[in-house]
């Protein structure tokens, strides 16, 4: 799914839209590959690692502000390729529920 997004976002977004998208998406991979990168020192250093669930909520805005950014491009009839625009959205609506789902499960649900 993630292969065929990311080829058709990069042939057929202009480039201004796809700066949005692929910065806020870098940010985050760099903020969770910290987190593991860190985590693979073991349990002494792990113990300092209290952010993990931030992380997700910082995915969860991510998508969030993808949604928001391709519902802009519907409402104000950007020039982009309309089909592509609904599935990317589509696409991060579906990122929404599961992260959040795991979000739930792991950090609400778990703490009742």
């Amino acid at each position: 799914m993630m292969v065929l997004t990311s080829w058709a976002f990069l042939r057929y977004y202009k480039g201004e839209q796809a700066i949005f998208v692929g910065s806020l998406n870098a940010l985050v991979h760099v903020v969770m590959y910290s987190y593991y990168f860190l985590a693979a020192f073991g349990p002494h250093v792990q113990k300092y690692l209290w952010w993990k669930k931030y992380i997700t909520k910082f995915q969860l805005i991510q998508f969030g502000l993808m949604c928001l950014q391709q519902v802009s491009l519907i409402v104000f009839e950007c020039q982009m390729p309309i089909v592509l625009t609904y599935y990317i959205t589509f696409q991060a609506l579906v990122m929404v529920v599961l992260f959040g789902n795991f979000y739930y499960q792991t950090y609400i649900k778990k703490n009742k």
